[in-house]
């Protein structure tokens, strides 16, 4: 039998340096205006049947002859492996899910055949070419026309396209792809994401002329000392058969309105030559400097419309293309990144192509509602983490106003340092990076182009540097691994032009910027990896990152989670992880690691990042009575913005207003005068200043919160704890304390978060190369089993008051070996009558010690949290507390107040070994009663599960820890 007939016997799947067979040239992805005659789009249902390997595919599997009865449909867009098909998605971090070493595949080898039928207009084969196009297809495919041949491709993220004019004929015709899982190729695409299957991006067929615009590139650029742009179109053009001379090539730049700009004369296509050596190809090259145009930037996304017009031998137009455009320069000066001559912060998330119920297919709605999320959160650059991303994506951030590190499709996490330098790879590197630059050139968007991720540091890379460079001088480069592996100094200077190190400790930019280290600016890769309930000292990041010369920001790892919707035998549905299709090995929840959910709810951590994005700032001001405002954006003033303020005394709004700073442009700053007078008293006094939008925008309406701050005016005077009185613990029960369910507990143990250790998988963490656990720690010492009381030396005064009130006041002393302990504080549970909350501290959302700087000090309102992460933990926490009243579906209020330092606390229908027991957020059932912890001390968060952990001022050291409660009804 002949295995996938015309190639079988070559097997280009297990041959790394096998790309393509029969692949056009990559070019700007572009078709005629009024193309869609010419256009007809292959989406929708297919045949298909799925073969254990590549070898068992018989070739009357592909030949128009045989029927499809039989065979099931799915769709494209798709991935099989969320189709019910027989084969399931498969989660790997850096192992690679089937034995090495490269090229070896594994001996079943997935294989999907997808048939369809397309109908060809006889017009389209009369002098005209017909085109097919597979827009992505995991991980390697070859497609036949009406049982022949047509082209194999490899690169599952960028689109492959096949002249199947010789194939075709006018009328019904069959086309079959066939998509083999996993190829030598895989080993490149080792990319922390699912691994799925099948034709994920739009398939089309498109008849093109035999003399034609083949491709489009424009290169705009802007001139900052006088405003200028200048613009260079070279219109590639396409003979099918011999070169003919009279065709030239007429461009046009107009606003996107249609006025026009600036236009060319009618350029002739060169077609032979006298003497060859000297031919550049068929293209039309023309170049136009104009006076004053309007930047690109992502605050300020201007576009421009390059119209080419292709003109026949008799001068009539024989064809239409058009491309939108951005005039912006990007450099890297004096260790900044300049986005027309001004420093930019790098406001950023990384982004993989993910859909919950279609894996890898994601359309236009999907991509712009997650960039219309980013924005409203203050969100502005990101990077296409670790391929290029859909096509549209591009054309939505030139629209929207988003800056973009466009990155290949390359990464040999398993292999890191071998196959850069593995000579059979080579090819693979070269195609990859050149083909992602050939198709993105023209989008403003992009200023960065990358190298690809975690896939060591060799000769590879700098061969394609070294390409991008003289293809595309008017981008710098970005590659981590070349200062991973040669240093942040001066290393990998052919290959980056940032400093773009992965989870670094502050400490360690803070002195890059400070001791003047290298002549690059530093600007993280992946920072803050929020898995679970993460992201902690957001905030110190951006306090050294805004006060030290060198830093310019990061991107946060990363936007959503990659859960999977599951149906389950009772017909439930949940977001699966790593495993749960049975998929091994994997690296479990390791995939849930993002901002939002996988359908696109935002985590409680997001309303950090939205703070420490906020274009503008609000800090105390040089002398008393002003505050500093500063404006953190490059190239927009604080006019488009409202300020508010409002005065809170104990928490409690007293006054507020308008603050009129005054004209303040980018990054600039001004002293405003306080809006208001400190009032008299002792209490403590705060001052808030919130900016919204004054107009609607794409991602929000008038009005939308942009940025806010909180002053602290008067600071509330000190309480110290009472002394210890004699106890009356022998006294019965008052009425209050018979509320309580469980009655108030010393409390050390949490439920263990993603950065405290992986409790589902406990040897991930040395198997993927991060930090250590503090959860080991913790366990073994019985934290999560043992009562407090028995592990540390606890005190407890109890005294009734002629109210009936209940003061507690707590001693426990934590001895040495305990250090750094997950929490210090009581735990009790109420009826589950007890509903509504109302403190007097941070909030309103979830706060932690080292994630809290969002979170305003105000009397708030709220109800009781349920659990946000897809593995249960610890979550719900709120900080910086005075008060706290717990009231019943009565009105009855049960009140709790510190008495002496401010307390954190929780409210949920979960303990803390409920959460830690549970695998799935789907195993979770709510308790009836409120289950209630109040701490004096909470750990951090940190970020340890991928990065630094909590730092040393947010841990809790041994020693001595004194509080105390008073409890009262209402």
């Amino acid at each position: 039998m002949l295995v996938l007939a015309d190639i079988g016997s070559l097997r280009p799947w297990t041959d790394p340096a096998t790309i393509a067979i029969n692949r056009l040239p990559m070019r700007v992805p572009t078709s005629p205006m009024g193309g869609s005659r010419w256009r007809r789009n292959l989406d929708g249902q297919w045949d298909f049947r799925l073969f254990d390997t590549p070898d068992s595919v018989p070739q009357t599997a592909i030949t128009s002859a045989v029927s499809t009865r039989g065979w099931q449909r799915v769709a494209v867009p798709g991935n099989w492996t969320m189709q019910d098909t027989g084969d399931v998605p498969h989660y790997t971090n850096v192992q690679m899910p089937f034995h090495g070493p490269p090229p070896t595949l594994p001996e079943r080898n997935p294989t999907g055949v997808y048939r369809r039928s397309m109908t060809i207009p006889a017009g389209w084969t009369r002098s005209r070419r017909v085109v097919v196009h597979i827009g992505g297809a995991e991980s390697v495919h070859a497609v036949y026309v009406n049982g022949r041949f047509a082209g194999y491709g490899t690169d599952s993220r960028l689109a492959s396209e096949y002249d199947v004019t010789d194939h075709v004929r006018p009328g019904s015709n069959d086309l079959a792809v066939v998509v083999v899982r996993y190829s030598a190729q895989s080993y490149v695409e080792d990319q922390d994401q699912w691994w799925m299957a099948g034709l994920h991006r739009e398939v089309f067929v498109e008849s093109r002329p035999r003399v034609g615009i083949e491709n489009l590139r424009c290169d705009a650029n802007f001139d900052v000392s006088s405003g200028a742009g200048s613009l260079g179109v070279t219109t590639t053009i396409a003979f099918s058969e011999h070169a003919e001379k009279g065709w030239a090539v007429r461009a046009t730049l107009e606003t996107l309105d249609g006025v026009a700009v600036a236009a060319s004369d009618a350029i002739v296509v060169p077609s032979t030559f006298a003497k060859p050596y000297v031919f550049a190809g068929h293209r039309a090259v023309w170049t136009t400097d104009v006076e004053a145009v309007s930047p690109w930037s992502a605050e300020r996304p201007h576009r421009y419309r390059v119209v080419a017009e292709l003109l026949d031998p008799t001068g009539a137009v024989a064809e239409v293309h058009t491309q939108l455009i951005g005039f912006r320069h990007v450099e890297v000066r004096d260790r900044q990144l300049l986005v027309n001559g001004r420093p930019i912060w790098i406001f950023g998330v990384n982004r993989h192509d993910h859909h919950p119920r279609r894996g890898k297919a994601v359309t236009a709605d999907d991509m712009r509602a997650d960039l219309l999320a980013m924005r409203a959160h203050n969100i502005t650059a990101l990077r296409t983490s670790h391929y290029p991303n859909d096509p549209r994506l591009m054309d939505l951030c030139d629209e929207i106003g988003m800056y973009v590190i466009d990155e290949a499709n390359i990464e040999s996490h398993a292999y890191n340092t071998s196959l850069c330098d593995d000579e059979r790879y080579r090819t693979t590197w070269l195609e990859r990076g050149a083909r992602m630059v050939q198709r993105d050139i023209n989008h403003p968007s992009v200023i960065l182009w990358s190298l690809g991720n975690e896939s060591g540091y060799g000769t590879s890379h700098d061969a394609l540097a070294g390409w991008i460079r003289r293809y595309d001088p008017s981008r710098p480069l970005h590659y981590e691994g070349a200062v991973l592996h040669d240093g942040w100094v001066d290393g990998g200077l052919l290959s980056t032009d940032i400093v773009c190190p992965m989870y670094p400790q502050i400490a360690a930019i803070e002195a890059y910027g400070r001791d003047g280290i290298g002549h690059r600016p530093l600007i993280m890769c992946e920072y803050s990896h929020a898995m679970g309930n993460s992201n902690g000292s957001l905030s110190d990041y951006w306090d050294v990152i805004t006060s030290t010369p060198g830093l310019q920001g990061g991107f946060l790892w990363e936007w959503k989670d990659h859960g999977l919707e599951q149906t389950l035998p009772d017909g439930s549905t949940r977001f699966a992880y790593g495993g749960l299709f049975g998929d091994t090995p994997n690296d479990c929840n390791f995939v849930a690691d993002g901002l939002m959910s996988a359908d696109l709810v935002p985590h409680p951590a997001m309303r950090e990042v939205m703070w420490v994005y906020r274009p503008v700032t609000v800090t105390p001001g040089k002398r008393n009575g002003l505050v500093t405002v500063s404006n953190r954006q490059s190239f927009s003033g604080l006019d488009g913005l409202t300020a508010t303020w409002g005065l809170r005394v104990d928490g409690e709004l007293v006054d507020s207003g308008l603050l009129e700073p005054g004209l303040i442009g980018p990054h600039a700053t001004a002293q405003v005068a306080l809006p208001v007078a400190i009032p008299a008293g002792t209490g403590a006094v705060h001052l808030s200043i919130r900016w919204t939008t004054h107009d609607d925008t794409p991602w929000a309406r008038a009005g939308h919160l942009v940025a806010w701050d909180q002053l602290e005016l008067r600071a509330a005077p000190r309480v110290r704890p009472p002394r210890a009185r004699l106890s009356d613990g022998d006294a019965p029960p008052t009425a209050l304390e018979a509320l309580f369910t469980q009655p108030p507990a010393v409390n050390i143990w949490r439920a263990a978060t993603d950065n405290d250790g992986f409790k589902l998988i406990p040897d991930l963490a040395a198997r993927i190369g991060v930090g250590g656990s503090a959860l080991t720690r913790w366990t073994e010492a019985d934290l999560d089993s043992i009562p407090a009381d028995e592990l540390v030396g606890c005190d407890v005064v109890r005294s009734v008051g002629d109210d009936g009130a209940v003061t507690y006041d707590y001693t426990v002393d934590v001895p040495d070996s305990l250090a750094d302990l997950p929490r210090v504080g009581i735990i009790f549970q109420l009826p589950s009558r007890f509903r509504a909350l109302r403190w007097c501290g941070r909030g309103p959302h979830e706060n932690y010690p080292d994630r809290n700087a969002s979170a305003s000090l105000a009397v708030w309102d709220g109800s009781v949290d349920r659990s946000p992460y897809l593995v249960p933990q610890e979550f719900g926490l709120r900080t910086d507390t005075q008060w706290l009243e717990i009231t019943d579906a009565k009105g009855r209020a049960l009140r709790i107040d510190a008495v002496g330092p401010p307390f954190h606390w929780s409210a949920t229908h979960h303990t803390p070994r409920d959460l830690f027991v549970a695998e799935h957020d789907s195993e979770l059932v709510p308790r009836r009663e409120l289950v209630v912890c109040i701490d004096t001390a909470h750990r951090g968060l940190g970020t340890a599960s991928c990065g630094p952990d909590v730092l040393d001022r947010y841990r809790l050291p041994a020693g001595r820890y004194r509080w105390a409660l008073r409890f009262s009804v209402m």
